[in-house]
């Protein structure tokens, strides 16, 4: 199993080159503003400069060539650059003032264009994530112009009662801009790794203007400080608002990660009856699947999976080791040779391949296999332990012995390439040796030592 959730974390700041905008702005008040409602609306707005100005930038250095960046980057608009940007920088309050009738605001941006211009690449990748910031921007115009009609409206109204109600709908308006703003700091918080800030941020968006995007995404900060419990409340009431495919989906990733593996195959088929065409909820339902033991059902979601992206080699490795647990070693060779043409530098296939020609006898095959994962992945143990273990079966004592001392020396801790190797002396008739080999296994835990030293009558 290799992977699960739905979200990328993206690239961290680095500060070398970095290029500071700075902005101003004063607002001036209309009656139906307070210190509160006019401060939202300057920072919106002084956010809307510097972003502008970074999009811009950005987007005129991309073109220059100054810096590398993907297709799908170039292709963006100088405005496209700005309302991503939104998410992937920080904006930092520098001086403000109310006086009563106007609020003035100055701000700051401090960033690396080469950073940024990585990140957009990896936002960009994620059609989700660009989405998201795309809704958020719509949000903010959409109660920016309802600000606005709200104020034309209670200068031409004289009635209280509509002038209350007014008054109520244009502290809506400037709550949401508010609760944008937060959205957009937990946005680039969990980009940063910072899920504890993240989550907090999420916290004051939603209760200023709760739905259902600020839920899912506090759901995924949760998930990633493996707060499980708390990931799936915030995937519940995501769904009560919007029952989206993705929110199912890791609602599913979380009931797994908790062992709950049939409340997390119900999520998954939850999201698949809203997104029938999502190779990665069956993925990870055939996953759910190989956990309860029932490989049928697993290899066929791996299948449906691999129909809608047959590119995909993990998925080829999962199914590989569903197969081989139902003892069928030629389909998982197949699928590990599957997965070895799409990724030819996985290393995990080649090894488990070993362990399949192996288990069908194929004992220089099997070495074979390992020797290429070795090649690629030098310092995994466990594929020198499992090559010591093919020496062993052909008879080669001294080269499987040679092959379990490389895996302790990665691993000191390697109770099974200790009592493998307890094994090997055992075979070449070194019975003493291989009771001190038996015993350190005994010591770091393996069970199966201690039970054979135990019918031996030997303490450890």
């Amino acid at each position: 199993m290799k992977k699960n959730l739905c979200f990328i974390i993206l690239f961290s700041f680095v500060l070398l080159n970095a290029k500071t905008w700075i902005r101003e702005y004063t607002y001036q008040a209309s009656e139906a503003d307070s210190k509160i409602t006019s401060r939202a609306i300057a920072l919106e707005q002084v956010k809307r400069l510097l972003l502008q100005e970074i999009g811009v930038y950005v987007h005129s250095t991309v073109l220059s060539g100054e810096f590398e960046a993907s297709g799908e980057v170039k292709d963006l608009s100088a405005k496209q650059i700005e309302i991503v940007s939104a998410g992937i920088t920080k904006t930092t309050i520098i001086e403000e003032n109310w006086d009563g009738k106007t609020f003035y605001m100055k701000a700051e941006i401090t960033a690396d264009e080469n950073d940024v211009i990585k990140r957009l690449d990896s936002v960009i990748e994620d059609k989700e994530k660009t989405k998201q910031l795309e809704e958020s921007r719509h949000r903010t115009d959409k109660a920016l112009a309802e600000i606005e009609r709200l104020k034309h409206q209670l200068a031409q109204t004289q009635d209280e009662n509509e002038i209350l109600k007014i008054q109520s709908q244009y502290n809506d308006s400037s709550n949401e801009l508010s609760a944008e703003d937060w959205f957009q700091k937990g946005y680039n918080a969990t980009e940063m790794k910072d899920f504890e800030n993240a989550i907090l941020y999420y916290q004051k968006s939603i209760e200023l203007y709760p739905y259902a995007e600020a839920y899912y995404n506090m759901g995924i900060a949760y998930g990633s400080k493996s707060s499980y419990e708390k990931a799936i409340e915030c995937y519940q009431k995501s769904i009560e608002l919007y029952p989206f495919a993705k929110a199912y989906h890791n609602m599913g990733v979380a009931y797994n990660d908790k062992s709950n593996y049939d409340k997390a195959i119900e999520c998954y088929q939850k999201s698949l009856e809203i997104n029938p065409e999502d190779a990665e909820t069956f993925y990870n339902m055939g996953i759910s699947y190989g956990n309860k033991s029932n490989y049928d059902k697993a290899i066929e979601c791996y299948q449906k999976s691999l129909e809608i992206n047959p590119e995909d080699a993990e998925t080829f490795y999962n199914m590989g080791i569903s197969y081989g647990n139902k003892g069928n070693y030629e389909k998982e060779i197949e699928c590990y040779q599957q997965a070895i043409a799409i990724d030819p530098d996985d290393a995990d296939a080649y090894n488990n391949m070993g362990l399949a020609y192996g288990n069908k006898g194929y004992n220089d095959k099997a070495i074979e296999c390992y020797q290429k994962a070795i090649a690629i992945n030098p310092d995994d143990a466990s594929t020198y332990n499992n090559m010591g273990l093919a020496y062993g079966n052909k008879g080669y004592n001294d080269k499987a012995i040679e092959c379990f001392q490389k895996a302790i020396a990665l691993d000191p801790d390697d109770a099974a390439a200790f009592f493998n190797m307890g094994i090997t002396y055992h075979n070449k008739g070194n019975r003493e040796r291989a009771f001190e080999l038996y015993k350190k296994a005994a010591r770091l835990g393996l069970i199966s030592a201690q039970n054979y030293l135990k019918q031996n009558g030997v303490s450890w």
